[in-house]
């Protein structure tokens, strides 16, 4: 599977995750309509460099529900003519369809304009990040989430009932409910210091604690920014100071590599990454604490090890101290 752009990418992922098998990607390709008996086709065309010419997603074989999805990659606000000509390709698609009825839903990290909504509305296309009273700005990572809830949501609901969604602006409204409450969810994270990922969800020292324990180390590593512990079970744990993610995904490990400043013993002497690893690599997290402007994990009851936003250290816990100094 070949991708325009990062965004096509982590849709298409994000999508397979959620979906399971039955989505593609098609690049600037004509769709034939499933009846024989009219000429008319859709046509899903497009910039390259601005838009994914079209995501299809299999939701549901019996009867047969497909999902169209529309990606803007746009330097601003996704404007009216943008859904105005998703909307006719989703209306076409149905009008013609021979039994398949198509959702179409348009996903903006930039947003939209006030205008989008009437369209919208009016041909019951979803829309995501949602059009709100005040101009809120939402992340790209953000409105990843928001598509990802959006498609396990209705995954699971068109198992259930389609016929109510068919009319407008029901489908819209169902897309709105789904992903209207992350402006606050926006705020919460914004102010927390702990972050549950892939989910994005705002965390605590205790769950965090709780998805580590007990979980060897495999890697350390430094990026710009933060450091990362790798864990067992594709876990793993990134700490900047200001915050601290942990869970699992691109996120955890994301950023350019960069050479981390590293100390050991109580005297915080230089030494290498390489020989902190060489210790802690294989050692079971046995507990934690966080310091503010460093996280410590202890490891076999034995070893400290700190991560520092730019570095890590390395204190041995046994006793004498002098005979067990690394």
């Amino acid at each position: 599977m070949s991708f325009k752009n990062e965004l096509e990418r982590r849709c298409f992922e994000i999508a397979e995750r959620a979906l399971g098998r039955g989505v593609t990607i098609l690049h600037n390709k004509t769709l034939q309509i499933e009846s024989a008996l009219f000429s008319e086709v859709a046509s899903f065309k497009g910039p390259p460099a601005k838009e994914v010419d079209v995501l299809v997603a299999e939701l549901l074989d019996d009867p047969k529900v497909v999902l169209l999805v529309s990606c803007k990659l746009l330097l601003r606000r996704a404007e009216p003519a943008h859904v105005q000509e998703w909307c006719a390709v989703v209306q076409t698609m149905n009008r013609y369809s021979d039994g398949t009825h198509y959702f179409g839903l348009i996903v903006s990290p930039t947003g939209f304009t006030s205008g989008c909504e009437a369209w919208a509305t009016s041909h019951n296309l979803g829309i995501i990040p949602p059009i709100k009273g005040r101009r809120l700005a939402f992340n790209e990572d953000t409105v990843l989430r928001m598509y990802e809830r959006v498609l396990v949501a209705l995954r699971a609901r068109v198992h259930l009932q389609i016929d109510d969604l068919r009319t407008p602006p029901a489908f819209f409204d169902f897309v709105y409910r789904l992903v209207a409450d992350f402006e606050g969810h926006q705020d919460a994270v914004a102010d927390t210091r702990y972050l549950l990922l892939p989910q994005g969800w705002a965390s605590s020292f205790g769950e965090m604690y709780s998805k580590i324990a007990g979980r060897t180390v495999e890697d350390l590593r430094a990026v710009e920014g933060a450091t990362i512990m790798t864990l067992s079970g594709g876990v793993g744990l990134r700490f900047n100071q200001a915050r601290v993610d942990c869970g699992s995904g691109r996120d955890i490990t994301k950023g350019t590599l960069m050479i981390p400043q590293c100390r050991k013993n109580i005297e915080m002497e230089t030494c290498t990454l390489d020989f902190i690893k060489s210790i802690v690599v294989g050692r079971s997290i046995t507990s934690a604490g966080d310091f503010g402007n460093y996280l410590e994990v202890g490891l076999d009851h034995s070893f400290n090890l700190g991560l520092h936003q730019t570095g890590f250290h390395l204190i041995s816990t046994e006793n004498p101290i002098e005979q067990h100094r690394l």
